[in-house]
């Protein structure tokens, strides 16, 4: 009974939420792409297994384990057949949550153990309206639901399921390359950047994802210190490829990394 009466409230929050919901990129009113939360339900509910169901959304939303601005919209989708039972006594459903940013949005994710009990939210992909995050649990019962949410959510520029771990595009590597050697006789105390240390690189149209790993260079834990070099390292690839207008970066220590999202200025 229980079950039942939290499902129908769900089902009337969610009518509430998802009434007329729109957020403007940055939540300001700005020009460019809506983010339409009906749009986003209706989507979603499409392609959801048949044991699915959305049973969240609200607007003004960030990623789960992210800090930033909350402009952006978000979704929950859970099975209601397979039930998983915690060690600590509690039992969950698989679910997945969807996040849409405004494109211009930057943020960053909590510093991450690589082995966690608690994961934060991870890039699902990019494309010229909006980046959208995942957070997902429950033993893959929907193996391919992050391939087909980028199906659906026309996520055509950066795709994370199809892109390869630590894995550098040679093309992009080469032209980074003959920019940091254009640059070397140019003095800076502060950070430079070593293609030796980019142990990951795609890009397609105006996003580019990228690893980069720190070594002596930073502390993780120095948050000001590692928001600086971000920004120095973000320079140097916006000074390279005109192109690029959103860099989400991977930074990885020997053994925790965090993600950032920055734009162009």
């Amino acid at each position: 009974m229980r079950r039942f009466e939290a499902t129908i409230l769900a089902v009337v929050l969610l009518a509430a939420a998802v009434a007329g919901a729109t957020v403007s990129p940055g939540g300001d009113g700005g020009d460019g792409a809506t983010l339409n939360l009906r749009n986003l339900v209706a989507q979603i509910e499409n392609i959801i297994p048949a044991t699915w169901r959305v049973i969240e959304a609200d607007s003004a939303a960030v990623p789960i384990g992210w800090s930033g601005k909350s402009g952006g919209i978000y979704v929950m989708a859970e099975d209601t057949s397979t039930r998983f039972y915690h060690p600590d006594g509690f039992h969950y459903y698989s679910f997945y949550r969807i996040w849409l940013m405004p494109p211009e949005w930057e943020g960053e994710m909590r510093l991450t153990p690589y082995i966690s009990d608690s994961a934060p939210a991870y890039l699902l992909g990019m494309n010229d309206a909006y980046a959208a995050f995942y957070h997902s649990a429950g033993g893959n019962v929907w193996e391919q639901g992050p391939r087909e949410l980028c199906g659906a959510l026309g996520l055509d520029r950066i795709c994370l399921t199809s892109l390869s771990r630590r894995v550098v595009d040679l093309e992009f590597d080469q032209r980074l390359r003959i920019h940091l050697d254009d640059q070397a006789d140019e003095t800076d105390a502060g950070f430079s950047l070593r293609p030796q240390c980019i142990i990951g690189l795609a890009g397609d149209g105006p996003n580019l994802y990228m690893e980069y790993l720190f070594t002596e260079e930073v502390d993780m834990e120095e948050k000001n210190r590692l928001a600086a070099l971000t920004r120095s390292l973000a320079g140097d690839v916006f000074s390279t490829f005109p192109e690029i207008e959103s860099l989400y970066v991977r930074r990885c220590s020997s053994d925790a990394f965090t993600d950032t999202i920055v734009t162009r200025d």
